[in-house]
Order: C-alpha cells, then sequence, then structure tokens
C-alpha cells in the first residue's frame, strides 16, 4: 500500500509539471542582421535592418506588407504614434513613416552615428509620448520633437554620445550615455531633475551606458560596462544599492524586475542572474555558455532569456532551472563553428583576434535584443537577418 501511495505521489507530481511544445509558426528572412526589438502594434510588426531596409510584416502569417528604403543601416527599435511609424538611422535621421503605406512623412536629421567598438550593437530609438517624441543623438543630446513635423521643441545636452532609446515614466524622460551618465529630465520642458555618475572600473573608467533603464516600484535599474548594476530612487537619482559582476563581466541587458526578483544576463562571463529586488543580494546564477545583452521576458513561472548563441531559453524564474530551449536552424546548423556536443566551448579553437572571435559567435545568429510575446507567440529577431514567430504552448492547459 505504501508503494502504491508513492506511485501516485509521483504520477501527481509529474502531471502537475507544466509542459510545453515550442513550434516555429513562420520566420521572414529580411536579407540583412537584425539588432532591433520587434515592434507590435495591432496585428503588425514593424523592425528595420542592416540594410537600411524598413519592414512592415503581418503578425500572423510573416508577410511582407510594405517595406522602406531608408539607406543607411538601421540599428534601432521602431516606436508608434498614432499613424506614424518611427525609427533611426545610421545617417543619424529619424525617421516618420505612415504606418499604413510606409509613405514618408518627414525626416530629422541629425548627426551620423558611429560604432564605439565591436560590442556597440544600439543605436538610440525614438519613444512615443503623449504629444512629444523623444529621441537621443549621437552628438549626446537628448531631443523632444513634434510628432506630426518633426520640428524639436526642445534638446537637453548630456556631453556623452546615446546610443538607447529613452524611457518615460512620471512625466519624466531617462537616459543613459556612453559617459557613464543617467540623466531624469523633465518631459515637458526639458530641464534636468537629476543626474548620477557610474563609479567606473579600472579597465573601463567611462562605466558606458550602453541599454535603457528598467523602472520598476520607483526604482530605475541600469546596467553598466563598469561590471555593475546600479539601482537609483526615481524621484532623487540617489543611489539605493549596486551588484558588481563575480567574474568582471559587462552588463549590458535592461534588467527585467518579476516575482521581486532582478533577471539579467551578463556578457563574458555567460552567466545569468536572480537578485533580491530589495537588497541586490543574488538568488542564484547559471551559466548558460553564451552572452546575453536582451531584456529577459516572463512567460507563465518562467523568465525567457535569449543568447547570442542563437537560442532561446525558459528559466524557472523561482530555481533557475532551464525548463526548455528553442535553438534556430541557423544556430543548429553552425553549433559546432564555436560549442562541442555538450554545448560548452570547443577547446581545440586558436582565435586570432577581436573580429575573428565575433564572426564565429556571429555565425550562430544571435538574438541581442527583446522578444515579445503576444497570444501566447513569442516574436524574436536574430543576426542572422530573420524574423521569427514561435508558438508557446502548455499542452496541460
Amino acid at each position: 500500500m505504501k508503494k502504491l501511495n508513492q506511485l501516485l505521489a509521483l504520477f501527481l507530481l509529474l502531471i502537475s509539471i507544466p509542459s510545453f511544445s515550442q513550434s516555429l509558426v513562420w520566420e521572414q528572412d529580411t536579407g540583412a542582421a537584425i539588432h532591433a526589438s520587434p515592434e507590435i502594434e495591432d496585428e503588425y510588426l514593424y523592425v528595420g535592418n542592416a540594410q537600411g531596409i524598413f519592414f512592415k510584416l503581418d503578425q500572423n502569417t510573416g508577410e511582407v506588407i510594405w517595406k522602406y528604403d531608408s539607406k543607411a543601416p538601421i540599428f534601432s527599435d521602431a516606436a508608434v504614434w498614432n499613424d506614424l511609424v518611427l525609427f533611426s538611422n545610421e545617417k543619424g535621421n529619424l525617421i516618420a513613416l505612415k504606418k499604413d503605406s510606409g509613405k514618408l512623412e518627414w525626416i530629422a536629421s541629425g548627426n551620423p552615428t558611429q560604432a564605439i567598438d565591436l560590442w556597440d550593437y544600439y543605436r538610440a530609438g525614438p519613444v512615443a509620448g503623449k504629444d512629444k517624441i523623444y529621441w537621443g543623438t549621437e552628438d549626446g543630446n537628448l531631443v523632444a520633437l513634434e510628432p506630426n513635423t518633426g520640428k524639436v521643441i526642445w534638446d537637453f545636452p548630456t556631453n556623452g554620445a546615446i546610443h538607447m532609446s529613452p524611457v518615460l515614466v512620471d512625466n519624466k524622460a531617462l537616459v543613459g550615455n556612453f559617459k557613464g551618465k543617467v540623466f531624469a529630465i523633465d518631459a515637458n520642458t526639458g530641464s534636468q531633475i537629476w543626474t548620477y555618475q557610474a563609479k567606473g572600473s579600472e579597465y573601463f573608467p567611462d562605466a558606458e551606458f550602453q541599454k535603457t533603464p528598467t523602472v520598476a516600484q520607483g526604482k530605475v535599474y541600469i546596467g553598466s560596462r563598469d561590471t555593475r548594476l546600479y539601482v537609483l530612487d526615481l524621484e532623487t537619482g540617489k543611489e539605493i544599492w549596486d551588484f558588481t559582476e563575480t567574474g568582471g563581466s559587462w552588463i549590458i541587458a535592461s534588467p527585467l524586475i518579476f516575482q521581486d526578483k532582478v533577471f539579467f544576463g551578463s556578457s563574458d562571463t555567460y552567466k545569468f542572474y536572480a537578485l533580491d529586488r530589495n537588497s541586490g543580494e543574488e538568488i542564484w546564477s547559471i551559466r548558460t555558455f553564451t552572452r546575453s545583452y536582451a531584456t529577459p521576458i516572463p512567460y507563465q513561472n518562467t523568465v525567457l532569456m535569449a543568447g547570442f548563441d542563437g537560442k532561446i531559453r525558459a528559466i524557472e524564474a523561482k530555481s533557475g532551472e532551464i525548463i526548455w530551449e528553442y535553438q534556430t536552424a541557423t544556430s543548429k546548423f553552425n553549433f559546432g563553428n564555436l560549442y562541442n556536443p555538450e554545448g560548452k566551448f570547443r577547446n581545440d579553437l586558436t582565435i586570432n583576434s577581436a573580429e575573428e572571435g565575433e564572426a564565429l559567435i556571429n555565425s550562430l545568429g544571435p538574438i541581442i535584443n527583446t522578444p515579445a510575446i503576444k497570444d501566447n507567440i513569442l516574436f524574436f529577431t536574430s543576426l542572422d537577418g530573420k524574423v521569427y514567430a514561435i508558438g508557446l504552448e502548455d499542452v496541460n492547459t
């Protein structure tokens, strides 16, 4: 009888654990690397690629509705404001198109952007407010523009290149720059509310801020190349706590705040962390053998992590256990370029330069920006030039 009860308990445990099925719904090859997150609005998806082509896709099929040639690489996210869709390109232009037709509405010109180094994957994208568009420029200005015309309403100098999109909260525009400063600017007037200077490190004294801050419950969370994750008070800019990555790696990703934890990936230590939201104490960490610069996203009781190895991992938020992985066909085909059959780095590789190493990594189709979920479909982009839609099905529900 005791054995029967044990078997029954085991059976009940097994059926209570969700099992998942991930299947490719569609993919669309745009012809060049995609650095941006997909922007989803209504039944459509907007994204640009490194050839300068901006696409509107049908969310359900991946079919191209229209495309627009901006004449310069696009590395920024897009934003939708009323009947316009906006993005920036490497000429330093902010471009507004009619979202229904793809027809050009206006262009606001700035200075051409340029990569700081091989790992500078992102550029400032526009953010749509109620009656203004906010955008960071290569020469370090945060600009507010009139949405219908692109005329500048105000601009604020930060004195450092801005390669991230700002975030709007409580009438503040928050942005960081490549000089290690975070600013809170009054979204109406363009006047400074506060600024914070990162601490810097021996090898990265500028403490470059590369990706958009995350704001939750009155706190601002932002990672830096000086190996720290900073948490600031939203109202004052004062530091609440910081976390130093134990292996001395950059923290690029905008963190996710979920279930009272802070989730983010590291760069060259290939780790994924869960910290206590209030204290910054490490709860758990796992080694994934890949960089993760994308913001994790929540799905049921898991956190979805996108990696430079071309995989999406579902990680249990409570324990750090990897529940499932989805690997793109590009990653599967080229995985042996960098990894052994156990998924760890090959020890027989000789890499003679940073450029050679990055080429190996890029052959896997890195997923470097944040996916999006709508109607149990996960949408993400890759440096292999494709937009992917995969179904996330909990087969027990």
